[in-house]
């Protein structure tokens, strides 16, 4: 596991861009690649011998009436092709959860597979996306606790880092 490695930069965005494919995969690779330039993203890594197979990237996630609280937004998370079903992207979340709440992590919010997330703890989650009104997929967004009862009675508007707050990245249409 690594944090933010410098040296590593160049091998996690190759594998985001392997990991999504070719239709995908540029828009992750760039979207990975402005993660990677902000001090206030964390990335996370598996490895194999000195080959990084699974990464994923946490941003802070705010909600504007609670700016006291510590969220983070899951997006994305890759895993090489050749390794996908094979437990690393539970690996990453796991390894992840521990090291989040090392930093004093309330809770973790993503917009991702309803199949996948909520085998390994996320729930779905009243708290709107910063683009709710383009949602189209709600079983899509969750979220995982990391504090127990941290998203009790919160209500309001979400925002997010810099390089996911375009609209694109949360239109579910088409998605499922």
């Amino acid at each position: 596991m690594i944090n933010k490695d410098k040296t590593k930069i160049k091998e996690i965005k190759a594998l985001h861009l392997e990991a999504f494919g070719t239709e995908e995969g540029p828009v992750i690779f760039k979207l990975v690649e402005d993660f990677l330039l902000r001090e206030d993203s964390i990335a996370i890594s598996v490895e194999e011998g000195c080959k990084i197979i699974g990464n994923v990237i946490f941003s802070p996630f705010i909600l504007e009436e609670y700016p006291e609280k510590k969220f983070f937004l899951l997006a994305p998370l890759g895993v090489l092709p050749e390794y996908q079903r094979k437990g690393v992207g539970k690996k990453l979340i796991e390894e992840s959860i521990g090291y989040l709440k090392s930093l004093g992590g309330e809770a973790i919010f993503v917009l991702g597979d309803p199949n996948y997330y909520p085998l390994r703890g996320f729930k779905l989650t009243t708290i709107k996306t910063p683009y709710s009104e383009i949602m189209r997929l709600p079983e899509a967004w969750m979220a995982l606790e990391i504090e127990e009862g941290a998203l009790k009675g919160l209500h309001g508007n979400s925002v997010a880092s810099k390089p996911i707050m375009k609209p694109m990245f949360w239109d579910t249409t088409g998605r499922g």
